[in-house]
């Protein structure tokens, strides 16, 4: 049987990038702002608020966990006047809480927002998420839509 290559998706309407304050998670922004641009896509900027991040007083504490949120709000908006400054007209963004960054985004942010694309760095050293190379594995492994894993 001969592969039909007019079948085959070659560019994204919809692409979702996992962001954390790392190195990596800049990468990520980078190469979703440069997929954005390239297949004239919206962007969808997503990070996760993990309790488990946080000390066990913090947790307890609703002021610590409202500042950490604000905190991320920032960021997000840093990064959409990035995206709007590169040129992606259509850019929203998304806070989301869980316990797994991995999960949240491959199971519940990649269907809530329609993406077709999901884009995460490969690994945080500090930041966020400390683990993310295992969160990346499992997006490879179990998102639901085409995933891309960058790295510096």
């Amino acid at each position: 049987m001969a592969l039909e290559l007019s079948d085959i998706q070659t560019s994204y309407q919809h692409v979702l990038v996992g962001v954390d304050e790392s190195e990596q998670g800049q990468v990520a922004l980078a190469s979703g702002v440069h997929q954005a641009l390239e297949d004239q896509a919206k962007l969808t900027i997503a990070t996760v608020l993990e309790l488990g991040e946080l000390s066990t007083t913090d947790v307890l504490s609703l002021a610590a966990v409202n500042k950490r949120r604000e905190d991320l709000e920032k960021n997000l908006q840093t990064y959409k006047n990035f995206a709007i400054a590169q040129g992606v007209t259509n850019v929203e963004t998304v806070l989301a809480d869980g316990a797994k960054a991995g999960e949240v985004l491959a199971m519940e942010l990649a269907p809530e927002t329609k993406a077709d694309l999901l884009i995460v760095g490969a690994h945080s050293k500090q930041g966020m998420w400390p683990s993310l190379g295992s969160q990346a594995v499992y997006i490879a492994r179990h998102a639901k839509i085409s995933s891309m894993i960058a790295r510096r």
